[in-house]
């Protein structure tokens, strides 16, 4: 997402444009909540492909599991039911969710790691609109 909202601002949780990536990511990720039991689902990641919000078809154990059975690990974002276990409340919700780590990973940071315990440091992101606009512009 590279064009400007109209608050001026590169990713503005006001003005997010739901594209059929985040959409995709949405369905996969609230599928598995209406087909997996919820004590198996809270141990669970799913690898999502940033270019098309697409994934491989597993539930993972770990995201240790989930970094290391990508092709390249930095073409995906791990989203873990643990603190989220009914998944997106909306499509919109997994765009910024796709945008927000989009971001970070072109400012640099490398969040998942195959040879890491725990599969890579996690970012949290944050909630209020004023903060989500805050930690973007600190990320461009």
């Amino acid at each position: 997402m590279t064009d400007k909202c109209k608050h001026g601002r590169r990713m503005c949780a006001e003005c997010v444009f739901v594209s059929d990536v985040g959409k995709r990511a949405y369905g996969i990720v609230r599928g598995y909540v209406a087909f997996i039991p919820q004590d198996q689902l809270k141990r669970s990641w799913v690898a999502i492909r940033l270019s098309d919000g697409g994934h491989d078809g597993v539930l993972y154990e770990s995201k240790r599991d989930a970094v290391r059975h990508q092709l390249d690990e930095f073409l995906c974002v791990y989203f873990s039911y643990r603190n989220a276990p009914s998944g997106f409340a909306s499509p919109k919700d997994a765009q910024l969710w796709l945008d927000f780590n989009r971001a970070a990973y072109d400012a640099g940071f490398r969040l998942p790691d195959p040879d890491a315990t725990s599969g890579g440091p996690d970012l949290i992101m944050p909630l209020p609109n004023e903060d989500f606009a805050a930690q973007v512009r600190k990320l461009n």
